[in-house]
């Protein structure tokens, strides 16, 4: 896994100080602002009130360049990523009077903190049940996501943000088998630090303090007060910035709420009428370029095709297997009627109103595609009600992993109907915004076909062959597709 590690660190920073073009990283030229103005001693920004510096937009957009100010969008992020890639800028502010390579430098950090998720991610996979092999070919494949890739080359907060969700899940999967106060502390500040990086943690430390009171050995009174310590640490940073954001540019700021009530009628319509599914899938997978290559306007594409098939099919054989070791592992537990009833009703519901509604809906790909995304939004209901069983640890690994990625999932999918709901048209569909729950959607859907298909040989090379094609996979693509992008040869 270094090795794999250190070669993703070197496709990363290569990419990053030669290969991707400037600004064609999502939303880097906020991040940009951001990182400049805590150099400049300007501070963190503020939502409403603070504009990308004017030396940058020349260089963003060129000729096309307005006189007017331009609000940094980004400053509704905690400044966590800003402040770790401050000395970056400032060192290549000192090293080199290139002024791209200056902007370039603080990419690195984006590149050695996805290295360091992927170490994170083989030890939560070694930690949650997963043999050497199973391990190093789960956290290898995301070395080998091209959206990983790509926003491991460009001065961006979400590598470091799946580091730090790494790093939670590790200490969750050990608080499983300790019990322990010390590492439900450990645990909440890991969540803590991610909140500090991206308010895309909330969700997933909301769904871990759900479970942690059932996974203490304290009792009684003590396990309450416990709880309510880990929960105040991991809240503390994502809970202060939301009062910053509040105090200086109003609860907007926060979250732009439509206002409107609940309508369950229109939330299923919007994921039924729109390529919700798709395209979070897709942008999940590979969604490239942004505003470098276009003068300042979005040009960008989505994966596709042969090089959007392997991963297609891995996605698709993962939530099968998956499905099929829940079932083994509820026989073999000799659960109730009941918990037979609760964990599969909703599962088997969601799918089949989902299957019904995507079918169709995707060219020639429809079976496939209807498939897996009604299984991708169903097989998580299966945390229902078994993450809060007592569970050998793997087992309580699998569902509690599950059930965080249902509660972040709930979380996204409503994120993305309210911002249709405020413009009236399909946005928030960035499959990015999971990187931070990368380690649980390894745990959670990788980790049971792991365990169903037994080590051997026969197994080891079909894994070892995956992860293989997974790489020959990402260097044609980024070879044939994305650079040529780049150069404005393809379009």
């Amino acid at each position: 896994m270094w090795a794999l590690a250190a070669l993703f660190l070197l496709k990363t920073a290569i990419l990053g100080l030669a290969g991707t073009p400037l600004f064609d990283v999502p939303d880097e030229v906020g991040h940009l602002a951001t990182v400049t103005d805590l150099l400049e001693g300007r501070g963190v920004p503020r939502s409403g009130a603070s504009t990308i510096p004017e030396d940058l937009v020349a260089r963003w957009k060129g000729e096309a360049a307005s006189p007017e100010p331009i609000a940094n969008w980004v400053a509704i992020h905690p400044p966590g990523y800003h402040v770790l890639a401050t000395p970056f800028l400032a060192a290549a502010r000192v090293l080199t009077s290139d002024p791209d390579l200056r902007l370039r430098v603080p990419r690195l950090l984006s590149a050695i903190a996805g290295a360091g998720a992927l170490l994170l991610f083989v030890a939560v996979l070694r930690r949650a049940g997963a043999d050497p092999l199973a391990s190093l070919a789960g956290a290898g494949a995301v070395g080998f996501l091209p959206m990983f890739s790509h926003m491991a080359s460009g001065v961006s907060n979400d590598t470091l943000v799946a580091l730090a969700g790494g790093a939670a899940a590790l200490f969750w999967m050990r608080l499983l088998k300790s019990g322990s106060f010390a590492d439900g502390c450990r645990l909440a500040v890991t969540l803590a630090a991610a909140g500090g990086v991206k308010m895309t943690t909330l969700p997933i430390a909301l769904a871990l303090l759900l479970l942690v009171p059932g996974r203490l050995a304290a009792t009684g009174a003590r396990r309450i007060a416990q709880w309510a310590g880990v929960a105040a640490i991991a809240l503390s940073l994502p809970g202060l910035w939301v009062l910053r954001q509040w105090a200086t540019a109003g609860r907007s700021a926060v979250h732009p709420l439509s206002g409107r009530g609940l309508d369950p009628a229109g939330f299923l319509a919007y994921l039924r009428d729109l390529p919700v599914a798709d395209h979070t899938f897709k942008n999940f997978v590979g969604l490239m370029g942004w505003t470098g290559t276009g003068a300042g306007e979005v040009r960008w594409f989505q994966i596709s095709g042969i090089f959007l098939f392997p991963w297609l099919v891995a996605a698709l054989a993962s939530l099968l297997l998956t499905a099929a070791w829940c079932w083994r592992t509820d026989r073999e537990s000799g659960i109730g009627p009941g918990t037979w009833l609760l964990g599969w009703a909703p599962a088997v519901t969601v799918f089949l109103f989902a299957f019904g509604a995507l079918l169709g809906r995707h060219g020639g790909g429809s079976l496939v595609k209807g498939l897996l995304y009604a299984l991708l939004l169903a097989v998580s209901f299966l945390a229902i009600p078994r993450a809060w069983t007592r569970r050998r640890r793997t087992e309580a690994a699998v569902f509690s992993s599950l059930f965080a990625i249902l509660v972040f999932s709930l979380f996204y999918l409503f994120n993305g109907w309210e911002a249709f709901r405020n413009t009236g048209q399909m946005r928030a569909t960035h499959g990015r915004y999971f990187f931070v729950a990368l380690p649980f959607l390894l745990s959670g859907f990788a980790l049971p076909g792991f365990l169903l298909l037994r080590p051997g040989r026969l197994r080891d090379a079909l894994l070892a062959g995956a992860l293989l094609l997974l790489a020959a996979n990402e260097a044609a693509f980024f070879l044939l597709r994305v650079l040529p992008f780049y150069a404005g040869s393809a379009r």
